[in-house]
């Protein structure tokens, strides 16, 4: 029994220590397989996909597989590490260069963008103040239109009024020619040679209606055609004063 129970104490601690370093091998190759992935990963998105810089990464993880599989074998060094061979410096600066190509151009398409932004707002620009000088001049052909038809109106009822008070004016005027043409007529045969003063002063009537009365008188009456003006001055003449007058020469040319 106590042979045993010896044994069982030995035993104990040696199952432990397999577990153990069971454990920490499992451990291990966990954490090498993480960090060579993620080492993998990090220089495919720095050397992106170009041939040259793929070969390079070709280079890159076969030199870190042998790297984890030397760590495997040997066991030196961290168990953790994943060990990269060091980029050239030929590698390094051309890798610079198109880090820095890169942001050239990237630079040139953000400069690129914004001269598109800048030219649709003045294109924008260009075509609102177009539209806001179309409307205006629209706008002022329109008040035009409106003043020139406001203004024909205007003329047009001024015209009728103005036809329509000749038009009684001149029947006022006829309708008093009508009934004083006959008083004028009477007054200028008396008087024979007169003034259009004294005709005012015979007749009763004002000396601009009483000049306008004879002047219809000498356009329509027959008896008054052969009737003479001298600027003021009328005489009134009939066949008869010019019978008399031939008369008169004959005798006294005899």
């Amino acid at each position: 029994m106590v042979n045993n129970i010896d044994v069982l104490v030995i035993m104990i601690p040696i199952a432990l220590c397999i577990l153990g370093i069971l454990l920490l091998l499992e451990i291990r190759e966990s954490l090498q397989s993480d960090s060579g992935a993620g080492n993998i990963t990090s220089l495919q998105q720095a050397l992106g996909d170009n041939d040259s810089d793929s070969e390079l990464l070709e280079n890159y993880v076969e030199e870190a597989a042998r790297t984890v599989e030397e760590d495997d074998n040997n066991g030196e060094g961290s168990s953790t590490a994943v060990h990269v061979k060091k980029i050239g410096k030929k590698k390094g600066e051309k890798l610079k260069r198109k880090e820095q190509m890169r942001q050239y151009h990237e630079y040139m398409n953000h400069q690129r963008d914004l001269r598109r932004a800048q030219d649709e707002v003045l294109e924008e620009e260009f075509r609102r103040k177009k539209d806001e000088e179309a409307i205006r001049r629209a706008d002022e052909s329109e008040r035009r239109r409106k003043v020139k038809e406001k203004k024909a109106k205007q003329e047009e009822k001024e015209r009728v009024k103005r036809e329509k008070a000749e038009e009684k004016e001149a029947k006022k005027k006829r309708s008093r020619f009508d009934k004083y043409s006959g008083r004028i007529a009477d007054t200028v045969k008396r008087l024979k040679l007169c003034t259009m003063e004294t005709l005012a002063k015979n007749s009763g009537f004002s000396q601009e209606e009483a000049t306008n009365i004879l002047k219809e008188l000498c356009a329509t009456s027959p008896e008054f055609r052969l009737s003479l003006w001298s600027g003021s001055t009328f005489m009134f003449v009939t066949e008869d004063d010019y019978a008399n007058l031939s008369a008169y020469l004959e005798n006294n040319g005899k």
